[in-house]
């Protein structure tokens, strides 16, 4: 596998897991469970911002390449 396939995989899942953090915050702010939407909400933009970091390294090794 290589450096790429990796980075592919890993941006899928980080995709997947935006996805599921988004939909349980949204529940969890439905439910009232603030605490836990707070927590959820941390960890939803912690992800984004992986994927944004993903991207700019992709970019970086593609001009670099």
């Amino acid at each position: 596998m290589t450096d790429n396939d990796q980075r592919t995989t890993r941006g899928e899942a980080l995709g997947v897991i935006v996805c599921r953090l988004d939909e349980l915050r949204q529940l969890a702010a439905s439910q009232g469970l603030e605490l836990i939407g707070y927590l959820l909400d941390v960890a939803f933009n912690e992800a984004c911002d992986a994927i944004r970091r993903e991207r700019l390294s992709a970019q970086g090794h593609e001009t670099a390449g």
